[in-house]
């Protein structure tokens, strides 16, 4: 099931940030997702998140920031027999332009927070005292309108920039190299990217950016921050988590078309990493609240 582009907010015509308390039984959401930037921070309520190719479970406190155009649905499902607790939750929702001048992002002072935005592609959450603070933060969001808010957001921003209690949520269909990576670094993942179907060996690699093989290792190490085979199976997962969720191939199908030796092996690796079975994942990501 691939996921619905959600159309912008009607309050996003005179907000600049838009900020909304959401309460009744379930979030009022499908699999989807839309051009802005959101926060999501879980009041009561709520069973399961699904964002990117993760399914995790949520409690109260849940907080969760999700960068421009990752899928995304919050779910309140009920147990056999009993109603669904009620929903309560703040979600804020801003086009990542803000504030408004692309040379802002430009300068050097800005990298931690271009790195925030990046890492936002896979969906954030957020923990710890970084929690506490972003947390009263959002409550205060609601109070307030016009450049107090805005104001709000690019401190909320700054704090959690320059935090370490914030931890992708979703691996990347496309890791990245991390920033300042050797071009040949770059060079390997673009290589693994487009021949993920083949058997793809580090000795070879090594070859096309013109390394030996044990100095292409710790080059590639330092910068992804993976191993060359850490980094093939991430991606190989990632992209068999999205065939998974939008397409009707087949578990065999989708094991050859990532590049896995066999649909034993697939399934190995996917219970590994996701920690379910691809049919089971298939069936939560495509189950509707």
């Amino acid at each position: 099931m691939k996921p619905i582009v959600e159309k912008l907010s009607p309050l996003s015509t005179a907000e600049p940030v838009v900020c909304e308390l959401v309460r009744g039984p379930d979030f009022g959401c499908v699999w989807h997702y839309h051009p802005e930037c959101e926060i999501t921070l879980v009041i009561k309520g709520g069973t399961e998140r699904l964002v990117g190719n993760n399914i995790s479970a949520i409690e109260p406190g849940d907080l969760v920031l999700l960068g421009s155009n990752v899928p995304h649905d919050y779910r309140n499902q009920s147990d056999a027999g009993l109603a669904a607790q009620e929903v309560e939750a703040i979600v804020v929702q801003f086009m990542p332009q803000l504030p408004g001048h692309e040379d802002w992002m430009n300068r050097s002072t800005m990298i931690p927070v271009r790195r925030l935005f990046q890492r936002a592609e896979q969906g954030l959450v957020i923990t710890g005292i970084t929690r506490l603070t972003a947390t009263r933060m959002m409550h205060e969001m609601l109070e307030v309108h016009g450049m107090k808010r805005v104001i709000l957001l690019l401190q909320l921003i700054d704090l959690l920039s320059n935090s370490e209690e914030v931890h992708e949520i979703s691996s990347a269909v496309m890791p990245q190299p991390r920033p300042g990576a050797s071009d040949r670094v770059s060079m390997a993942c673009e290589y693994i990217a487009t021949h993920l179907p083949e058997p793809i060996y580090v000795a070879d690699l090594a070859a096309i950016v013109g390394l030996g093989k044990s100095a292409f290792s710790r080059l590639f190490k330092k910068g992804t921050g993976r191993t060359v085979p850490q980094y093939v199976n991430e991606l190989r997962i990632a992209r068999a988590c999205l065939l998974l969720a939008e397409t009707d191939l087949t578990v065999s199908q989708i094991a050859m078309d990532c590049g896995f030796v066999s649909p034993a092996h697939f399934q190995r690796q996917f219970k590994e990493h996701q920690h379910c079975v691809p049919l089971a994942y298939r069936s939560r990501v495509v189950q509707q609240p």
